[in-house]
């Protein structure tokens, strides 16, 4: 009888799919020839989801500590970008899919190593819990000129204030976007002025300046569907610290009817919306409880109204 390092390495492959990254790139492609060259199979490679594994970590995070200090987990653990370099090894630039978890503190280093190494990505989804400079922003997404899709999240307490023009100037061929972040007016303006493409856009469990958002609905032409769900509305927001004046859980009459009229889907939320009223308590009530929030935030933002925004 042939033992497994004779099986077909398509069907090596397909088993191998049913594994995580970690499993694949330090076991399976280990363990003989065959195996390693079966590891290599492309159709393991197109889509890549780092979400939810638990090997990884990255020492030098202070939020991911914060949910570490507690977990008696003994499994070795690896370097985000040792992980990204082993893959990469593997993916031969043929990666279009890649999903990062929520509590991954990415640095310049590692968007560096995705952008000259997965230059084909076309839907990617990453938080930034640091700013970042303005170079290494423009060469990252200069490189990903068929990118269709981001899932961006800046943590509502982080006071970062990324300029994304050069996400627009660069990536002609996003209609994608979603942003979980506070929409301000100056961010309104970056979209209307510097995401001419854009056609699917969402803010879910963020919140929105009335001003900005009027603006922004009124203003771009090309957006066809506005996901505002579980969202926290003010007239005032501070551009830069994200302070806000008289929240509410809805946007006004003339917003609603304004959105209804200008695109296909509006989608804004009841208010009875149960989330919402979670949404409230948690970010805002409770304003000072970053864990809570951020526990919120990872539980929600894989998951969209708009399909083409989920992984």
């Amino acid at each position: 009888m042939s033992g497994w390092e004779n099986m077909d390495r398509n069907i090596l492959a397909k088993i191998f799919g049913m594994l995580n990254v970690i499993d694949i790139i330090m076991g399976a492609s280990r363990v003989c020839i065959s195996w390693f060259l079966a590891s290599h199979n492309r159709t393991l490679w197109k889509s890549i989801n780092l979400t939810d594994l638990k090997p990884i970590s990255l020492d030098d995070n202070p939020k991911k500590a914060e949910f570490l200090l507690d977990n008696n987990d003994e499994e070795r653990r690896y370097q985000l970008r040792d992980i990204l370099m082993e893959i990469t090894k593997f993916s031969n630039t043929i990666t279009t899919d890649l999903f990062l978890d929520y509590y991954y503190y990415i640095q310049e280093e590692d968007l560096a190593i995705i952008a000259e190494r997965m230059p084909n990505i076309k839907k990617i989804a990453f938080t930034l819990w640091c700013d970042l400079n303005e170079n290494s922003f423009q060469f990252t997404f200069s490189r990903w000129k068929n990118l269709q899709t981001l899932i961006l999240t800046q943590p509502r307490f982080e006071k970062l204030d990324l300029d994304l023009r050069a996400i627009g100037d660069n990536c002609q061929s996003l209609t994608n976007l979603k942003l979980i972040r506070t929409l301000t007016r100056d961010l309104a303006e970056q979209l209307v002025c510097n995401f001419s493409t854009l056609k699917r856009l969402s803010f879910q469990c963020a919140s929105v300046c009335n001003i900005a958002l009027l603006s922004l609905i009124i203003n771009h032409h090309n957006l066809k569907i506005l996901n505002l769900s579980h969202c926290i509305y003010a007239e005032i927001i501070n551009e830069i610290f994200g302070d806000e004046d008289e929240l509410g859980l809805l946007p006004s009459e003339n917003i609603i009817q304004t959105g209804t009229q200008n695109l296909d889907a509006f989608i804004v939320c009841s208010k009875d919306c149960k989330v919402c009223k979670e949404v409230w308590d948690i970010a805002w009530r409770g304003a000072g409880n970053n864990y809570k929030y951020y526990m919120f935030q990872n539980k929600k933002w894989k998951t969209d109204a708009i399909k083409e925004l989920e992984f």
